[in-house]
């Protein structure tokens, strides 16, 4: 008798075991015909961009869309990537293509869809052109701001197939930011500027590098009505002088190093020798340091976490390395 009540407890957890199994390959099965369903996405050139389904084979030409993309686990999609593309967190073995690269170049990658920043594609109209002509799908769009990280998400979520982990991904940001906050007793109001390059350009307060300040608890030093540089609305102009008079109660100075935009950085030893800073705190006490300018500035979810710590770090003065 218990043989066969032994029997059939056996049968009966083989029989929910093939319920569940069966249960998670309908999912499954759904996931993928969800997943495989045409799409429609509105770019910020305000184009209708029609895929079959979501892209398989992307190519990226924007740093930051790059690293979002890695960010939302999309990684093994990237069939190709601008020649900028940072190794430590996008795959080395993944083709990096040129500044401009023709739309040859591209068709020969064979991807679903070329992704870029809204201000490349305007500046190479006639790329955008050509891809048209060859029948490539490409998407424009704005590097992220916090103010629309949401929709920027769910849009690179659409195209790739991977809103789930775009939600994940909104989040861990937001978790980020909250152990920023969490950090900030050390730097609560100190006054950070920040100098981008050679001609004393400074972040724009409504940049990704002045919310990574904020969220330290320090106040960036900036001119919410200055003027933005062509191209790189990120930066304002500043100049040396307005430093000097401005900027005179900066308790810690950024310099920021490995510009791309084609401008000179200006390193700590400059600045520390530079007599038009003398009477400056941060020059006076020390609390001048170098950051990678893609570490500080570009609106990458991916790198968010060491950005903050080294941003910490770095206006706290927990970090005396260069």
């Amino acid at each position: 008798m218990d043989q066969g009540r032994n029997s059939q407890t056996t049968k009966n957890k083989y029989g929910i075991f093939f319920f569940v199994l069966t249960f998670i390959f309908i999912l499954i099965g759904c996931e993928i015909s969800w997943a495989s369903k045409p799409l429609t996405v509105i770019d910020d050139l305000q184009r209708s961009v029609e895929l079959p389904r979501p892209a398989v084979r992307i190519v990226s030409l924007s740093d930051a869309h790059t690293e979002n993309l890695v960010a939302i686990r999309a990684v093994r999609q990237l069939v190709g990537v601008n020649f900028s593309a940072d190794g430590k967190w996008v795959l080395k073995n993944i083709p990096r293509l040129s500044l401009t690269p023709s739309a040859e170049q591209i068709a020969a990658l064979d991807p679903d869809i070329v992704i870029v920043d809204t201000g490349w594609a305007k500046k190479n109209m006639g790329l955008m052109k050509d891809l048209d002509k060859a029948g490539i799908k490409y998407a424009a769009l704005d590097r992220p701001k916090w103010a629309v990280l949401t929709q920027y998400l769910e849009k690179l979520g659409a195209i790739s197939g991977r809103s789930k982990e775009a939600a994940q991904t909104l989040l861990l940001s937001e978790k980020s930011l909250y152990k920023g906050e969490i950090r900030s007793a050390k730097t609560k109001n100190k006054k950070v500027f920040v100098i981008a390059g050679a001609d004393f350009s400074t972040c724009a307060a409504d940049s990704w590098g002045a919310r990574l300040i904020d969220s330290t608890g320090a106040r960036i030093i900036t001119d919410a009505g200055g003027t933005k540089i062509k191209d790189y609305p990120w930066y304002i102009f500043y100049g040396p002088q307005k430093l000097a008079s401005e900027g005179k109660d900066a308790e810690v100075i950024i310099t920021l190093k490995n510009i791309r935009r084609g401008v000179a950085s200006v390193s700590r030893e400059e600045i520390m020798k530079d007599t038009r800073f003398k009477n400056i705190p941060a020059v006076r006490n020390g609390m001048v340091w170098e950051m990678d300018e893609f570490d500080l500035m570009l609106p990458s979810i991916v790198r968010l976490d060491s950005s903050l710590l080294k941003c910490w770090q770095l206006i706290s003065g927990s970090n005396k390395i260069k």
